[in-house]
């Protein structure tokens, strides 16, 4: 079953005796100009090159047209035109009458919408009129008003080339909503049409919109991520930083027992990372400590990673000093060799010693 919009544009069909209206669903108001009111006439363009083909068929048909104001609609198939010309003026006062802008209107000749024949046949406008037509592949070549008199009809006849005492068949004048001159879409003919081309480009455009916007939402959100485990780590080291002096102090006080400890610990290698660099930065982001190795990454606003390499390789615990990058400008990360003399006494004892 075909449903049909309850809503369409409007169909007029101009004919020689008037204006009827056009039985045809219509997308957009379409006004038909009868195939008695039309020059018909085939032409060969097929040497001329597609982008000089429209003004080659405007030139033709202001040479082939007897209107003073000829307009003319053509259908090209691989250079095969079939061209239809009408009197502009005739349409356009018939456009007046019936009360519509002509701007609104299509105009298309009525043959187009015409179910093709499989060969000649007659189309009877009305009881007086008929007009003949011959048709090869789908497409019309031939069309004209028959007269009255016998000897003219032979005479149509011969220039559609049929005998002259041929009796073409009466074919069905109904209209359908499809048109025959349509060729089937081609990407590499429709590229050549600036508003396609343009449509292509705002669509490729849009799409890279859209995959951009994809990206930095999914930036955005590995950023959240990070600051919600950036968050958790300060509240998991809260608690540590919160008790740095008492440590401090604990550990100072505690370095007669460090003959008794077998190689040094977190908290003896964080008194003396604090002891050199605890003035410098904001915060500490992060602190790991194993028998050989250190890492450690703060937050210093105004971060001069060479202050910070010079300051940390004073200790004699500190065997090298080097700096990895960060994911931010603000953050600092440090990588610390442990000297492998337990022995050393770190300058954080030194200098308690020396305070008063």
């Amino acid at each position: 079953m075909k449903f049909r919009a309850s809503t369409s544009a409007p169909a007029r069909l101009l004919r020689a005796s008037g204006v009827q209206p056009a039985a045809l669903a219509a997308a957009r108001p379409l006004w038909l100009v009868g195939a008695e009111l039309c020059v018909f006439t085939e032409i060969d363009l097929r040497a001329v090159p597609v982008r000089h083909r429209t003004r080659a068929i405007a030139d033709r048909a202001r040479q082939l047209s007897p209107f003073a104001s000829p307009a003319w609609h053509a259908a090209d198939a691989a250079g095969s035109v079939a061209l239809w010309i009408w009197d502009a003026a005739r349409v356009t006062a018939a456009m007046a009458d019936e009360d519509g802008p002509s701007r609104r209107w299509q105009v298309l000749p009525e043959q187009l919408f015409l179910p093709p024949a499989h060969a000649a046949c007659l189309r009877e406008i009305d009881a007086t009129q008929r007009v003949l037509e011959r048709w090869q592949g789908g497409r019309l070549v031939f069309s004209c008003l028959l007269p009255a008199a016998p000897r003219e009809v032979a005479l149509r006849l011969r220039a559609a080339g049929l005998a002259p005492d041929a009796t073409p068949p009466v074919a069905r004048s109904a209209l359908q909503s499809a048109r025959w001159d349509l060729p089937p879409f081609d990407w590499r003919v429709a590229l050549r049409d600036p508003l396609v081309a343009a449509g292509l480009a705002l669509a490729c455009a849009v799409l890279w919109l859209v995959w951009s916007l994809g990206e930095l939402a999914g930036e955005r959100a590995a950023n959240a991520r990070l600051d919600a485990s950036v968050e958790s780590r300060e509240r998991e080291l809260a608690p540590l930083l919160e008790e740095r002096s008492e440590a401090l102090a604990l550990a100072a006080r505690n370095q007669a027992l460090a003959g008794l400890l077998s190689g040094r610990n977190a908290l003896e290698a964080a008194a003396e990372f604090e002891h050199l660099v605890g003035a410098r930065y904001q915060r500490l982001l992060q602190w790991e400590v194993n028998a050989r190795s250190a890492k450690a990454m703060v937050e210093d606003k105004a971060a001069d990673n060479r202050a910070y390499v010079e300051a940390l390789q004073q200790s004699p615990w500190f065997e090298r000093v080097a700096v990895a990058p960060t994911l931010r400008p603000e953050q600092v990360s440090l990588e610390i060799t442990l000297s492998a003399n337990p022995k050393a006494v770190p300058l954080y004892v030194t200098a308690a010693g020396r305070a008063p």
